[in-house]
């Protein structure tokens, strides 16, 4: 544990003074993520509307992005203070992130012994620095928390309320609703159905606490992604994104990205089956929650963090190729937070990153090169001479 708190000092500290030598400017954890979500449940405390306009906070204006069953689920966050809030983000991921650790070597085949508590906390330590984690934490985002919702519900083991979990991170956040699709295709029907059950009792107690923001947000918002960004912008790290890099926004570029889904989604829907039908449950989930987040129509960076899961199966299985992508994502952290994306070297007047058209094509899809690295692993799953590319998970 003592390396996680050394981790987390460095990750948080070391760039931040970084990015003042070189700009005069101090940036810290500003957790906004939260800030805005403590927002969307004091509007809905207020009776004022979600999405009309964005929501007024300490540093500015955001607009709010989740559904109205999420707002009502942030309202006890705006009825404590702000700074216990913030104060509770960094602990309480890197208690979620040791959990999914946990949980993930119980799933391919540790058992609850001394050893298990030792990778637990070495894996969680190398996992804090990805920067999808790492900033998640940085925003006090919520994508951990829905990750652990869908793993430990899906991983438990003929439980009655199996893919009830499933179906409240769904009416949160729409992507996880790809696992209801994964679960049919592995014929696992009941929980197919609680999830969808679920989701649609939750979203259905949204309509009756804020009818007037569910009927604006199912209307069509939640379609709308420009609200927070552009569709070609650099922080779009999903297909659609690198789609509309490549070939401008319009007609064309979105029926491209809703063939590419399409095909993506079966492919990696199809491989998720197969490698649970072959005893590789883990990495069925990883490679459905990766598919979600890579067909989705807008991506952050922190939105990948399925990709710790896949993680600890790359160092279980002690796969140094992987484990060497994996880790050089940690580069894009300091990238982040000493310069973003599109920003230029202050001192030296140089651009941080290559063009698109360049070198930056590589690092700004990264996250789909993991991915599609993730398919190639499964289809060398699903091959008789794969047997033992992943361990048994223990039952």
């Amino acid at each position: 544990m003592v390396v996680i708190v050394v981790l987390s000092a460095a990750v948080f500290a070391v760039p931040s003074l970084l990015h003042w030598a070189f700009t005069g400017q101090m940036v810290v954890g500003d957790f906004l993520d939260i800030t805005v979500y403590r927002a969307g449940g004091a509007a809905l405390l207020h009776g004022e509307p979600l999405y009309e306009a964005d929501l007024r906070v300490a540093v500015g204006s955001f607009p709010f992005t989740y559904t109205p069953f999420a707002a009502v689920l942030f309202t006890p966050l705006a009825l404590v203070p702000a700074w216990l809030c913030q104060a509770l983000v960094i602990p309480s991921h890197i208690a979620l992130l040791a959990a999914v650790v946990w949980r993930c070597l119980r799933c391919i085949g540790h058992l609850p012994d001394r050893e298990l508590r030792r990778a637990a906390v070495a894996i969680t330590g190398l996992l804090f620095v990805l920067e999808p984690i790492t900033w998640t934490m940085w925003l006090g985002q919520i994508n951990l928390l829905l990750l652990a919702i869908v793993l430990f519900d899906l991983t438990a083991r003929g439980r009655w309320w199996s893919g009830v979990g499933l179906g409240i991170a769904t009416a949160i956040k729409l992507t996880p609703g790809l696992f209801i699709v994964y679960l049919l295709c592995t014929r696992r029907f009941r929980a197919a159905a609680a999830a969808a059950i679920t989701a649609t009792a939750t979203t259905g107690a949204g309509f009756l606490i804020a009818p007037k923001d569910s009927a604006r947000y199912w209307g069509g918002t939640f379609l709308d992604n420009t609200r927070f960004s552009d569709t070609d912008g650099s922080g779009n790290l999903s297909i659609n994104g690198l789609i509309a890099r490549l070939i401008g926004v319009g007609d064309a570029q979105r029926l491209m990205w809703l063939i590419c889904a399409i095909a993506v989604v079966a492919l990696g829907i199809g491989l998720a089956a197969v490698a649970r039908a072959r005893g590789h449950e883990l990495f069925g989930l990883t490679l459905c929650g990766l598919t979600a987040t890579a067909v989705s129509p807008f991506s952050w960076s922190h939105h990948w963090v399925w990709i710790a899961p896949l993680a600890v199966l790359a160092v279980r299985c002690a796969s140094p190729a992987v484990i060497a992508g994996l880790l050089a994502l940690t580069f894009a952290w300091p990238v982040h937070v000493l310069f973003g994306l599109d920003i230029h070297f202050p001192v030296l007047g140089i651009s941080a990153v290559p063009p698109w058209q360049g070198v930056e094509i590589l690092y700004g899809n990264a996250y789909l090169l993991v991915f599609a690295g993730a398919l190639v692993a499964g289809y060398q799953v699903r091959t008789p001479a794969s047997g033992q590319f992943l361990p048994e998970p223990g039952r």
